[in-house]
């Protein structure tokens, strides 16, 4: 059976992420999977198909989604109650408590921001097929720093002398996504799903590898340095470099940014296929795929399974690599004081020689968070349904983890609503809330895993997601004969 390699290859990825539950967090809306009367779904799942014979999602809010998560620091660690002040501080304040931020830290911590629209998603029904057309703008930021170099900064070398600073990275990426899918039924059993998705890089800034580590004592500084960081931004023609290929500091610092961005000077310039092939990412190509299927044994229970994401952009243009590889020791100055001396400048020329940075051209290759979902569904009546959904995110070698359980209604056919519980790290108090509403062939909804825990418990939620979006929905009363007894996704 085809399905089979995709069922064996996602319970053992599964396998590997229950065992690393502990080290791992995200937030991605699953409340989303299981709701009734919402067309997208079949983001989360190529396999799943709409009740309706079709929908149009208004350009630019169906959906839209935002997120942003963190492993380690919840709102309450920066923003703090002050009972002497009766007021709210963030922990850098004079008064805030800065040792309730460190405590909070892990060794390696990461933030990580996500923000997309659709300019295009519709779907239609064609027999047993239903296809899906999308073209979306994505934007992810993902900053990783070590627990040192917060100890660092705030408290310097009061407390310990050797600082591990090899987790500090930064990724960020800016694409556009035009992907096109197929969910076809078989046999009235099991629903298998595709999408295909070109992408094409707008900019991107990537950490390759960051080795590097602190030594502080009386007699000198250590500091030693092994990192390679990637760019890819539109129009950044010119980077100051010197005679042997390494940065020019001196000149970025004093360089005016018209000398560093070759921006055009008309927008008639950008309509040139040169611009165009810029602004639209072509020359920075990408392919993704997701593969999906919902298998229904029994009446009323269905499984489902679907991987999301697996892909690459190939980043070739406007790009540079920067490369830094030292060994340096600090052993302080020698001087003599004179009006002209600044000590600063002195520490910092000292520096700039022994840590330069290699400047070169290559292109290279980031690879998308791919996703697993796993999902099991139990439909009580015909208007309401239990859902429990594992989603698995992996990144860098690492998981990063989501268990949802949801019950949803739709005790009318112009409106659904969902409940939910998640867990996800090790964080338990995660409530979430889905509604959606049609009135006619207009459909609107909003769905989160951890707004209704970001009220009631403020200063304990480490991550907030939603997802908003408008449709036009239309055959959503007159099934095809052929689909009516077929248990579908709403």
């Amino acid at each position: 059976m085809p399905i089979r390699p995709l069922v064996k290859y996602t319970l053992a990825t599964l396998l590997v992420a229950l065992i690393s539950w502990h080290e791992a967090t995200a937030q991605y809306a699953n409340t989303y999977y299981y709701m009734f009367g919402i067309p997208q779904a079949n983001q989360l799942n190529p396999a799943f198909q709409p009740g309706c014979n079709g929908y149009l999602g208004m350009p630019f809010l169906s959906p839209i989604r935002f997120q942003v998560e963190s492993n380690s620091i919840t709102y309450g660690d920066i923003i703090q109650w002050n009972s002497s002040l009766n007021k709210y501080v963030t922990f850098m304040y004079s008064q805030g408590n800065k040792q309730k931020f460190m405590d909070a830290l892990k060794p390696s911590n990461r933030i990580r921001f996500e923000a997309a629209t659709s300019i295009l998603s519709t779907g239609w029904r064609k027999n047993e097929w239903f296809f899906t057309l999308d073209i979306n703008e994505r934007f992810v930021e993902g900053t990783t720093f070590p627990r040192d170099l917060a100890e660092f900064l705030i408290y310097g070398n009061l407390r310990q002398s050797n600082f591990n600073l090899s987790d500090l990275s930064q990724n960020v990426s800016y694409f556009h996504q035009f992907a096109i899918g197929a969910s076809y039924n078989l046999d009235d059993e099991m629903q298998f799903g595709i999408r295909a998705k070109l992408l094409f890089g707008g900019s991107n800034i990537v950490t390759k590898n960051s080795l590097m580590s602190l030594k502080t004592s009386i007699e000198e500084w250590n500091v030693q340095s092994d990192f390679m960081v990637n760019v890819s931004i539109p129009y950044l023609e010119e980077v100051p470099v010197d005679e042997d290929g390494y940065l020019d500091m001196d000149s970025l610092a004093n360089a005016a940014l018209d000398a560093l961005f070759g921006f055009p000077g008309e927008i008639a310039d950008l309509m040139t296929p040169s611009g165009f092939s810029t602004l639209g990412g072509i020359k920075n190509p990408g392919f993704a795929v997701d593969l999906g299927f919902n298998y229904f044994p029994v009446e009323k229970l269905s499984f489902s399974a679907s991987i999301v994401d697996l892909g690459f952009i190939r980043w070739r243009n406007y790009v540079w690599n920067f490369h830094q590889k030292a060994d340096y020791s600090f052993e302080g100055l020698e001087f003599k004081l004179d009006e002209d001396f600044s000590a600063g400048d002195a520490v910092l020329d000292s520096i700039k020689e022994q840590m330069r940075i290699k400047v070169t051209k290559e292109p290279y290759t980031t690879m998308l968070a791919g996703k697993i979902y796993l999902g099991a569904a139990y439909n009580l009546t015909e208007k309401v349904r239990f859902g429990a959904v594992f989603r698995t995110r992996i990144y860098n070698y690492q998981f990063y983890n989501q268990f949802t359980v949801s019950a949803n209604v739709q005790p009318i056919s112009m409106f659904s609503a969902s409940l939910s519980y998640s867990i996800y790290g090790n964080s338990y108090t995660n409530l979430g809330i889905g509604l959606s509403l049609r009135a006619g062939p207009f459909n609107l909804f909003f769905i989160s895993d951890q707004a209704p825990s970001a009220y009631f418990w403020p200063e304990d939620f480490t991550a907030l997601n939603f997802r908003f979006g408008m449709n036009i929905v239309w055959g959503c009363a007159a099934m095809p004969k052929a689909m009516k007894d077929r248990p579908l996704i709403d």
